[in-house]
């Protein structure tokens, strides 16, 4: 210890009661002072801490703290922390100290209440830990953080539980905010997460329907729900769900507008992607599909040039992509067309000038283009063409010679006509006309022939001799031109011999007299066709043949009705005399009826 400090009025009380006064009388000096003497007041703001005295600084921090907000209650606090503790002013210093920390405490209780945990942390950290008040803040701020801790998970969990559209179970994780000994999180915080679980039921509620939407395939439905989901704020925890059904939207369609481009329905194709909505997850594979059918759409224009404006719109498809292979089968193909057109090009400018040389190197040129090129049937079209033409050029002299020779309207001139034409080889151009003509000028020379032979068969049939006539007609060989004309009139008198034949049987029956002859003549008359001239000679047969039947009858029916009635039975409908046989048959059965015995019992008694 000090020499100093072992005099003995230093341990008097009276001492340290003199300098206790004498400091705070000085401090009362001071200030009374600078009451009295404005321009002595310091400058605390622009003061030199580290220069400053002890009571200056003491000064200062009264000053700041008497503001009583937690910057200017740290400001003292910083002030006076480096006070010495043997200063005389340490005892005051370490008094106000304690005061001023337990004001920082309560201020920063009212920052944490209002939400500001952060802040109200770092203030309180600011009372030393020489004071009592330290271990109040101490436990103070192991409240605040197992409340915040706490806070921050129920909210964490409501907010997932949001996103998964559980809204009771988030609202029940948000009432337990309510219980925290944190006015913030008690009140601001429940309510907005309970506002969120309302707006988020709210909405969800609005995309049942567009769920039930993106189940359909039409077109106009999958763009309702997208106009629905749209309408969802993204500050909604339904945000999310609406976007996914965007997105659900967006796959569909693209996988329509694909099924429209495999069908080579480029037009449709593209209408389903330009309605398309944006979606991340298709972006790529929709501009792709724009592409692709863009490119078809110049494909089919059939030109070098769009053919290659076509190819360089698919060189943009990644090789990832997986319309990748079908947009480098498409840009084969129209490679090989771009090819194939220009060799065609080139094949009709030869073919062009007509002559037979000329027409043989296009055909040369074209048929370097394969069967299984885009053009290959192309090629093969204008080959056969050209082919023709050749052919044409050919075989043209031998129809104008048929002409020349067939102009005289000879059978010998038309004979050299067909000669002529049967040079043309089958299956050359002018080969299916030419038959034509021949199978004509056939024709004419055969009907020429035949058309005296008809003529007079035609003859013996007027006369009557039938037979002659049809053997003359059978000289016509079938196939001959006028082999049908010649068979219809054959048949015609076949009908009438065999006709006449009839008429003769039946007359040759109907001479025995006898009731059944006269039938059986009847029967055979009625084999004559109505269309032929004996008919009618026929028919008058018929009606006498009927009429002796019923003659017959008439006469049988004095001596046996029964023989009466069954002979006029048989008399035919067809005949004039069946009516009045008819009326004899119903007169000639009344008479049996009444001749007949009257019906006994079993005893031999009339009934």
């Amino acid at each position: 210890m000090p020499k100093w400090l072992r005099l003995p009025f230093i341990r008097s009380w009276v001492f340290w009661a003199i300098i206790t006064l004498g400091i705070s009388g000085g401090l009362v000096y001071l200030a009374l002072g600078l009451l009295l003497n404005p321009k002595a007041v310091p400058n605390c703001p622009e003061m030199f801490v580290p220069m400053s005295s002890a009571s200056l600084r003491v000064y200062c921090g009264q000053l700041a703290a008497s503001k009583q907000t937690l910057p200017d209650l740290i400001t003292a606090m910083n002030l006076v922390q480096d006070v010495a503790p043997n200063d005389p002013t340490r005892n005051y210093v370490d008094s106000n100290v304690q005061k001023w920390s337990l004001l920082i405490l309560r201020l920063a209780e009212g920052t944490y209440q209002d939400g500001n945990y952060d802040d109200a942390v770092k203030a309180a950290k600011k009372v030393p830990n020489t004071v009592s008040a330290y271990k109040i803040v101490q436990k103070r701020l192991g409240q605040w953080e197992e409340t915040w801790t706490k806070a921050v998970r129920y909210d964490r969990e409501a907010r997932d539980l949001l996103n998964s559209s559980k809204w009771v179970n988030a609202y029940a994780v948000a009432v337990k905010l309510t219980s925290l000994n944190n006015r913030y999180w008690a009140t601001t915080k429940y309510q907005e997460l309970a506002d969120m679980v309302q707006i988020a039921k709210a909405d969800n509620s609005k995309l049942d329907e567009a769920r039930q939407l993106i189940k359909s395939t039409e077109i106009a439905s999958l763009l309702k729900a997208v106009e629905m989901s749209n309408k969802i704020d993204s500050k909604s925890f339904a945000y999310t769900e609406a976007q996914n059904i965007i997105a659900t939207v967006a796959k569909q369609m693209l996988k329509l507008a694909t099924v429209k481009l495999d069908g080579n329905d480029w037009k449709g194709a593209l209408e389903i992607a330009n309605k398309t909505p944006e979606s991340p997850e298709v972006k790529t594979e929709l501009q792709n599909l724009i592409s692709l059918a863009q490119a078809q759409s110049h494909a089919v224009n059939s030109t070098i040039a769009e053919l290659e404006t076509a190819i360089s719109l698919v060189q943009s498809i990644k090789a990832d992509s997986p319309m990748y292979q079908k947009s480098q089968k498409f840009a084969g193909d129209w490679q090989l067309e771009v090819q194939d057109l220009a060799r065609l090009q080139h094949a009709r400018s030869l073919a062009a000038t007509g002559t037979v040389a000329d027409l043989q190197s296009a055909i040369t040129q074209a048929q370097n283009i394969p069967k299984n090129n885009p053009r290959g049937k192309e090629a093969a079209q204008v080959v056969s063409e050209w082919r023709n033409q050749i052919e044409t050029v050919e075989d043209t002299p031998f129809v104008q010679a048929a002409d020349t020779l067939a102009a005289d309207n000879t059978i010998k001139g038309v004979q050299g006509a067909i000669a002529q034409l049967s040079r043309i080889r089958p299956g050359r151009a002018l080969y299916a006309p030419s038959q034509q003509r021949i199978k004509q000028w056939t024709a004419d020379i055969q009907r020429a022939e035949d058309t005296p032979i008809l003529e007079r068969a035609e003859r013996l049939a007027n006369t009557g001799d039938l037979a002659a006539a049809i053997k003359v007609a059978q000289r016509i060989g079938s196939g001959r031109a006028m082999s049908a004309q010649r068979q219809e009139r054959v048949g015609d008198w076949q009908g009438q011999l065999q006709a006449a034949n009839n008429v003769a049987a039946a007359q040759r029956l109907a001479e025995r007299g006898t009731p059944e002859a006269l039938l059986g003549a009847i029967q055979a008359a009625a084999r004559v066709p109505r269309s032929s001239p004996l008919r009618a000679q026929a028919q008058s047969a018929m009606d006498n043949w009927g009429g002796q039947m019923l003659e017959i009858a008439q006469s049988v029916a004095t001596t046996d009705l029964r023989r009466a009635i069954s002979i006029a039975k048989v008399i035919p409908e067809r005949t004039s005399a069946y009516n009045s046989a008819q009326n004899a048959i119903q007169q000639w059965q009344q008479e049996l009826d009444q001749s007949a015995p009257p019906a006994t019992n079993d005893n031999g008694l009339p009934n």
